[in-house]
């Protein structure tokens, strides 16, 4: 069965098996997630589990569903770097991250990575570890009422619905919706919560000013065509001969990363050892591009 195959499958007859079957290997082809109405098709047969009592194969079946979300999450946030459309890209690999916690509890382990869940998370990190952003805003809020999604509830520590949170129930799962606060304050963070809230300029008018470096980002995606092509990065040094850096102002903070101003460290070294980040690529690079590596 072929992912075009699951739109001619009768709503009673699309198992979470037939489901979990289709989303193997990504890599392939595009994830059958992009299919169109691929997800409807899911919902409708979780229902349909939902109403002749089989709440495991309603489960089944959510866990299916969130498997797709992430490799479709996952696709997406590499096509936005493509493009890039950083910021954008990063929500998204916020958005696949939060999916992936939700589904980690549930999928069950086994031999292999067929659906590239361990892997995507893998290649999450070391996307989001490369990305310039260092500050976010981070707000703390007084929770005044906090319901639960699967019976609409009020929940409190002292007072829990009996629902737990993060188990599936009719094939949702259940999570505590707060639907009534206070803002208390924000603060700038380094760790957030909420990794979209990410700090950044403004113009005179109030639009946003994107004041980031993607140097690293662009040098990485460049060099893939696929989501699903692997790499890692190796932190290293590299040697650099005083003529090359003759453009640097004495005022100007030294590449050696000290922190000091150029002339009061490295300026009159014969050579200036800097960092470097060396990308290791599991596929090779389009040979059009150049080889030469990045010092960050």
């Amino acid at each position: 069965m072929d992912a075009t195959e699951v739109l001619n499958i009768s709503n009673a007859g699309l198992s979470a098996d037939d489901v979990l079957l289709l989303l193997e290997y990504p890599e392939t082809a595009k994830s059958v997630a992009h299919v169109p109405a691929f997800f409807e098709r899911v919902a409708t047969a979780k229902t349909a589990a939902v109403a002749a009592g089989d709440q495991d194969e309603a489960k089944r079946l959510w866990i299916a569903e969130a498997v797709g979300h992430a490799q479709l999450i996952f696709e997406n946030s590499f096509t936005l770097m493509k493009e890039y459309r950083f910021y954008d890209a990063w929500c998204a690999l916020e958005q696949c991250e939060i999916t992936l916690r939700s589904l980690k509890r549930h999928l069950p382990e086994g031999p292999g990575d067929p659906h590239r869940i361990r892997y995507i998370e893998t290649m999450l990190e070391r996307w989001q570890v490369i990305y310039p952003y260092k500050v976010f805003f981070s707000p703390e809020i007084l929770k005044k009422r906090v319901e639960c999604n699967i019976c609409g509830a009020k929940v409190s520590l002292r007072s829990p619905c009996g629902h737990e949170k993060g188990e599936i129930y009719d094939g949702k799962q259940c999570h505590h919706n707060i639907t009534k606060c206070e803002l208390l304050s924000i603060s700038a963070v380094e760790n957030p919560v909420q990794k979209y809230s990410v700090a950044f300029l403004c113009s005179e008018d109030g639009s946003r000013r994107d004041q980031y470096n993607y140097g690293l980002l662009q040098f990485a995606i460049d060099r893939l065509t696929s989501p699903y092509h692997g790499w890692h990065t190796e932190n290293q040094t590299r040697t650099i001969p005083q003529s090359s850096l003759s453009h640097y102002l004495a005022t100007a903070h030294c590449p050696c990363r000290s922190g000091d101003e150029f002339g009061a460290c490295c300026a009159l070294k014969p050579q200036v050892v800097v960092p470097h980040l060396q990308f290791i690529f599991y596929v090779q690079p389009p040979l059009e591009l150049p080889r030469e590596q990045l010092s960050v």
